[in-house]
């Protein structure tokens, strides 16, 4: 589960051995101070037997264009400050004010959903362009090897893909506890988490104050053997009580996996998903994975019409990841492909979709979808080649129709899109979605990821209700800490 403490990665890789693998240390430390900060140290750090403490300016100035549209920027201006205290206590907190102006796919979603995507509130200008705050953090104590207890307002990611049908980190920060436990061959992660709930709208004013929903999520990952990975998903989702309070019942946040299923069963109110999940290593350089998300399973209609009861409703993923191919050193492939039925994420009650912040909590497509992603990138030295295509298709809504793909939507309204049997993956208006990216970025900073960076994409959306097309050229300089996904 990502995020990973800075410790953890310490104890796994030798982080300050990569750094100094770009630079001869010797000659670095007769650098004069701009250089070194520039291009191998924080901004100001602390290096002692049991303190370690950094803090550095966080940026993305970038400039481009839209063909046929107009000029699209973003400038981020922030800071970060983390370290850790003996090897028991560690923290980081980073907060970047960004303003931006999105190509107008992004536009559209902004001006929708009234949020950038992952990020945070959008404060829409005049001129189009869009304001912005995203803050992070955490605490974190690891009392022994077996256990660590983590607070922070930040993200969490479940999976070993590109897409996660788990949890994803496409969506806004939120505040969150987690208890990671370890031993023998098992990593035991419990979290629970507030979201917000959008399905009333985000008007923001000087004094809003949003709806809150909660989670309880339960993580274990079994290691079987050095080659392969077992890991169980489950997710609980349920709404605060109507004067404002968790409306928390024990058995929400009982820590047993699968546990929390039985509710369902039983009549709880709340949202519950389970999922398994694996990976395998096959060879040195090849490794699959795969995920299988249950949201309901209906089988008293299973048998019904080959299956296609609307509350039949399942996600799988399959991928590939392939390192230094055909033996070339940093040569990387990874190929994956989601499916989503129709459904999946909704709930009967709004309040309780798979949601927050009005964007999904696991794929950004949300579901009715099939989708391939293939993946290259090629590291020599301190320049990096990236390239990604994503092709998906789905089924569209119109005209107050809901056929499974809006998340937002209650699936107990699925009968204005189809009825109760007849269901399929892609039903609805056909469509078709490509993303096409290719960068080029050049190493500046390995601390802080700082890059230089030029790129070019092209998105292609159609049906026969729908034709976009747009091409993007960008460049700029950035610190690349984040995950964001605008591929949608």
């Amino acid at each position: 589960m990502r995020p990973f403490l800075y410790s953890n990665l310490d104890s796994l890789i030798a982080i300050d051995s990569a750094v100094n693998a770009y630079f001869n240390t010797d000659t670095a430390k007769k650098r004069n101070w701009f250089l070194r900060k520039l291009s191998q140290e924080h901004l100001a750090q602390v290096n002692q037997s049991n303190v370690r403490i950094y803090a550095d300016l966080l940026f993305d100035f970038n400039m481009g264009k839209e063909l046929n549209q107009g000029t699209i920027f973003t400038n981020t201006r922030g800071a970060q400050l983390g370290g850790d205290i003996g090897n028991k206590f560690s923290f980081y907190t980073a907060i970047t004010e960004n303003l931006s102006k999105f190509p107008e796919y992004l536009n559209k979603y902004v001006r929708e959903r009234k949020v950038v995507p992952g990020q945070s509130v959008a404060r829409i200008s005049p001129d189009g362009s869009v304001d912005y705050a995203v803050p992070y953090g955490y605490i974190s104590y690891t009392p022994n090897t077996n256990f660590n207890f983590q607070l922070g307002q930040g993200k969490n990611f479940i999976g070993d893909g590109y897409r996660s049908l788990f949890l994803s980190d496409g969506s806004y920060t939120y505040p969150y506890f987690k208890i990671t436990t370890t031993f023998w061959k098992i990593k035991y992660t419990n979290l629970w988490t507030q979201y917000i709930d959008g399905s009333e709208g985000l008007k923001v004013t000087s004094k809003t104050t949003f709806p809150k929903k909660y989670a309880s999520y339960q993580f274990l990952s079994y290691q079987v053997n050095r080659r392969l990975n077992l890991n169980f998903f489950q997710a609980l989702v349920w709404p605060q009580d109507s004067t404002g309070g968790s409306s928390v019942e024990w058995a929400y946040i009982n820590p047993i996996i699968y546990f929390n299923a039985l509710n369902f069963n039983m009549g709880s109110p709340a949202n519950s998903l389970m999922g398994l999940g694996f990976s395998y290593q096959l060879m040195k350089s090849h490794k699959l994975y795969g995920q299988l998300l249950i949201d309901d399973f209906n089988l008293g209609n299973l048998s019904k019409q080959g299956g296609t009861y609307f509350q039949e409703k399942y996600a799988y993923q399959l991928g590939w990841k392939y390192f230094d191919v055909l033996n070339v050193p940093n040569l990387y492939f990874q190929a994956e492909f989601n499916r989503s039925r129709p459904y999946v994420y909704t709930h009967r009650t709004l309040k309780i979709n798979y949601t927050h912040f009005n964007e999904p909590l696991a794929h950004p497509l949300g579901a009715n979808f099939n989708e391939l992603i293939l993946i290259g990138a090629y590291k020599f030295r301190k320049l990096e080649l990236n390239g990604k295509m994503n092709y998906a298709t789905y089924g569209a809504d119109n005209n107050g129709t809901h056929y499974g793909k809006n998340i937002f939507l209650s699936d107990i309204d699925s009968q204005y899109g189809q009825d109760s049997f007849g269901n399929n993956t892609g039903q609805g208006i056909k469509t078709k979605l490509s993303n096409l990216q290719a960068d080029l970025s050049y190493l500046v900073n390995p601390k802080t990821n700082m890059k230089l960076c030029l790129g070019l994409s092209k998105r292609i959306e159609s049906s026969s209700i729908v034709s976009t097309n747009s091409t993007m050229v960008y460049f700029g300089i950035k610190t690349a800490l984040n995950n964001f996904y605008y591929d949608f």
